[in-house]
């Protein structure tokens, strides 16, 4: 299985007709979150395939009296609008908080970044541990049934110490670290801290999990990682 994993920034050979060229043989598409409706809308209507994401630090829903009434976007460089209402999505399956399988993989998804100025969709250490609390009984579920918790994770924001930074709003969370020692996900797919320079790490191994920074896009060949154990 391939995904095309995109996260932070418009990728604007993606965002043109040359998309079916780049990712003509994906499979799934995800967002790790910072990304504008029109841009997902354009991946999924082109590429005809399945999309889960979680939301960034930058993305925002909308909640209108009515459904698709004024839906309006935002484009600026602080929020990107994400329509909430079930009727006017633009395709997509939100996974924060839930366990998904696709295809024989299971995926979950934690949105959000580190709280650091109680925006929409930041989080303190407590809050994430709770969240992931929330969602174990599916993760147990999991193992019950197919034999292991979760395949690949999505989040926005980073594992602490991985890929992160030493700001409050580009830190990882510990929350992360200690799930990946916990529920052992073959790979962990994530954005948020952006990449200027080619030689930066975009791939680190820990504890098992290949934690992978998918900022701007990478496709991603899942058999590699996940191997023939599923």
């Amino acid at each position: 299985m391939k995904l095309l994993v995109v996260s932070d920034v418009v990728n604007q050979k993606l965002y043109s007709p040359l998309v079916t060229t780049v990712a003509k043989d994906v499979d799934i598409i995800i967002s790790c979150g910072d990304l504008p409706m029109y841009y997902l809308d354009y991946l999924v209507s082109s590429l005809n395939k399945p999309l889960f994401y979680v939301c960034g630090n930058h993305d925002h829903y909308t909640k209108k009296k009515t459904w698709c009434e004024g839906l309006r976007e935002v484009n600026d460089f602080k929020y990107h609008s994400l329509n909430y209402q079930k009727k006017c999505f633009f395709g997509g399956v939100n996974i924060d908080m839930k366990v998904v399988e696709k295809n024989k993989v299971l995926f979950a998804g934690l949105e959000g970044s580190y709280l650091y100025n109680y925006g929409e969709h930041q989080y303190n250490e407590n809050q994430m541990w709770n969240r992931i609390l929330m969602m174990s009984p599916s993760l147990f579920y999991n193992r019950l049934r197919h034999h292991r918790y979760v395949d690949v994770v999505v989040s926005h924001a980073p594992p602490y110490g991985i890929h992160d930074q030493s700001d409050l709003p580009h830190r990882g969370f510990e929350a992360f670290v200690s799930f990946i020692k916990t529920f052992k996900p073959k790979v962990w797919l994530h954005g948020h801290t952006h990449l200027y320079d080619r030689n930066a790490t975009r791939i680190t191994k820990v504890n098992g999990t290949y934690v992978i920074n998918s900022y701007d896009y990478q496709i991603i060949d899942l058999d590699q990682y996940l191997g023939e154990n599923r």
